[in-house]
Parts: structure tokens; sequence; C-alpha cells
């Protein structure tokens, strides 16, 4: 009886811990004049539907002003 609360336990603590949250940070680079520039987005954190909205944001913008966005996962 003692084995399966300890082991109960645990798992109530390990269920009650938060989930694991990815962070990305983005950046786009687009010519304006002849000239290159880079605009880079603050990091962002959160689950896999949030980072995929940010990226998707990401791209969004490169695209409607010709250029191209990168994200680096951490």
């Amino acid at each position: 009886m003692k084995k399966f609360l300890i082991v109960l336990g645990a798992a109530a603590f390990l269920v009650s811990m938060p989930s694991c949250k990815k962070c990305s940070t983005c950046k786009y680079t687009y010519s304006s004049g002849g000239t290159s520039s880079t605009y880079t987005y603050p990091e962002q954190c959160g689950n896999k539907k949030d980072i995929d909205a940010y990226e998707d944001a990401c791209a969004t913008a490169a695209s409607a002003v010709g250029g191209s966005c990168t994200c680096d996962k951490s």
C-alpha cells in the first residue's frame, strides 16, 4: 500500500507540472530601393499551435514585401 501511494504521488506531481514550451525567433529580410533590410520579431514561446501561427505570420509578412522569413527554434 505504501508503494502504491508513493507511485500515485509521483504520478500526480508529474501531471501537475507545466508542459514543455517551445520558443522561436523569426526575422524576415526584404529589399527596398536597392538596400536589404531585416526585421526581427521578438521571441515567441508557447505550444506548437502558437509557434506555428507566429511563424506563419512572419512568412505572410515577408511574402507581402517580396522577402523571405527564417525562424530559429530554441
